[in-house]
């Protein structure tokens, strides 16, 4: 894979999984303003950790901790906020394709140097 081929592989995922979380979240309607801001405040961790797997040198600690949290989510947020099935159960299913395939792109084999025809 090319340097600019792998670019848009990563930007086109974060893009999609973008605009999918956001109709993810519309399940969040019954959480109060509080509840809702720290649901956010922790959904940005995690979408943040997937950026740094491409972001980082320390691609495989980013991986797992990426994991670990698409994989517990809903579970952490219910911990935190003290209820039950806060967040839709679409949340973990989005978090762990996109985690999963920042990972296949990011360790799949690909050119170093910079594409000739940028």
């Amino acid at each position: 894979m090319s340097v600019s081929e792998y670019q848009a592989n990563i930007n086109g995922l974060n893009m999609f999984f973008g605009a999918i979380l956001g109709f993810v979240l519309a399940g969040t309607e019954k959480l109060d303003d509080l509840q809702f801001g720290m649901v956010l405040a922790v959904l940005a961790g995690v979408v943040i950790t997937i950026f740094f797997i491409s972001a980082s040198r320390n691609r495989i600690a980013y991986s797992a901790t990426a994991l670990i949290w698409a994989a517990a989510f809903p579970e952490a947020i219910d911990f935190m906020l003290q209820g039950q099935d806060l967040v839709p159960g679409k949340i973990r299913p989005t978090l762990l394709v996109w985690t999963l395939m920042t990972i296949v792109v990011e360790f799949w084999a690909r050119d170093k140097a910079p594409d000739a025809q940028t």
